[in-house]
């Protein structure tokens, strides 16, 4: 019956229909596996479908799926086997990531021999890209334009782990290769092992070199430049640790440096990246529930339900062998600890597992 339909009517329809859904349709339609691959449909598509939300965890190297159900008494999360992805060139070899970073439902993941990859699990394609190995921090992020996203990559040259950043090179999938980013050098410590990717904008947790006030550091795709916006107006906060809410606003977790056993969940207004100057926090809930781990703003990532006042966490305490995700809930509601795996022999003490709020999409990974 679609095919009666005008042209502009069918693409409407389809581009409310979840990805994993169309994905099935490809071989049904030459036109539409064509329209499922223009960047303007996968942009549309990716706004206007209903988001099916998928949790992940980067534990012991792999990319796993969690089921966590929220809805029962203690909430329970369940760890599945670990994504496939494929080594280039293709063999059998497996792949261990160090680092994982989110984006419009593509994964950029540095490998343990500073491989850089960018993958699209829901399409099971990747996109192997080459560049120096040495340590760096990433972002993948978008341009904005008329016919839909074009992705890039931030590379920033520092020195760990709290370097001042002051070499920037871009990534364009479009162009396949890297090109001197210049802009001026950040005046600034950037604290965030990886930052969060909202709107196709990538952000982190800083501070101010001489003055030591905390802030954060926005970059934009689009502009290619860096932006500086407010933290909420806490005092007697330690560890800081930012995620993204509903692809829509900002939240911050904050563990009070004493009593240790206080965190606080803030969020930001709904970002619009034409209002970020005026970014506004307001607290959303807190807990009074005690999370044992070395103070430092790197070995914990964690994402909030707003409706069920709910936070999952990973957080870890150097030494300990057994590695935990804790749940966690507003007035003491719920404290559970779901041990994610065990680490005997320390060969992971220096690797930072990540909880990600994966959303499939068909985002293509241009290029070669």
């Amino acid at each position: 019956m679609m095919s009666y339909l005008p042209p502009d009517l069918v693409e409407e329809i389809l581009s409310r229909v979840p990805a994993t859904s169309l994905i099935r349709l490809r071989s049904t339609c030459k036109l539409w596996n064509t329209l499922f691959k223009h960047p303007r449909f996968t942009e549309k598509q990716f706004r206007k479908a209903p988001k099916e939300s998928l949790v992940l965890m980067l534990k012991e190297y792999r990319v796993c799926p969690m089921n966590v159900n929220l809805n029962v008494s203690p909430p329970h999360i369940e760890f599945k086997g670990a994504l496939a992805l494929s080594n280039y060139p293709s063999n059998s070899e497996e792949v261990y990531i160090h680092e994982v970073f989110h984006c419009d439902g593509l994964l950029l993941c540095r490998t343990m021999d500073y491989r850089l990859v960018v993958w699209n699990p829901c399409l099971g394609e990747t996109r192997w890209i080459q560049t120096e190995k040495k340590y760096s921090r990433l972002a993948l992020g978008y341009e904005k334009n008329k016919s839909g996203h074009i992705y890039k990559i931030l590379k920033c040259r520092d020195n760990m782990p709290y370097g001042q950043v002051d070499e920037f090179e871009i990534y364009d999938f479009s162009s396949d290769s890297w090109r001197v980013l210049d802009v001026v050098a950040l005046d600034c410590f950037i604290l965030s092992m990886i930052g969060v990717s909202l709107k196709g904008n990538t952000y982190w947790h800083a501070l101010n070199k001489v003055k030591y006030f905390q802030f954060l550091v926005n970059f934009d795709f689009t502009a290619e430049r860096f932006t500086r916006l407010c933290l909420p107006p806490f005092q007697n906060v330690g560890k800081k640790v930012l995620s993204v809410l509903g692809g829509k606003q900002l939240s911050l977790l904050c563990q009070r440096e004493s009593p240790l056993n206080i965190m606080d969940i803030w969020v930001t207004n709904k970002v619009d990246t034409d209002i970020e100057a005026v970014l506004k926090w307001s607290k959303s809930f807190t807990v009074d529930i005690p999370i044992p781990s070395d103070y430092g703003p790197f070995s914990m990532s964690y994402l909030i339900d707003e409706e069920k006042k709910v936070a999952v966490c990973y957080d870890e305490k150097f030494g300990e062998t057994s590695k935990k995700v804790y749940i966690i809930g507003e007035d003491n509601a719920y404290y559970t600890e779901i041990p994610s795996f065990e680490d005997s022999t320390n060969k992971l003490e220096w690797f930072c597992p990540t909880i990600l709020n994966y959303v499939p999409s068909l985002a293509q990974i241009q290029g070669r």
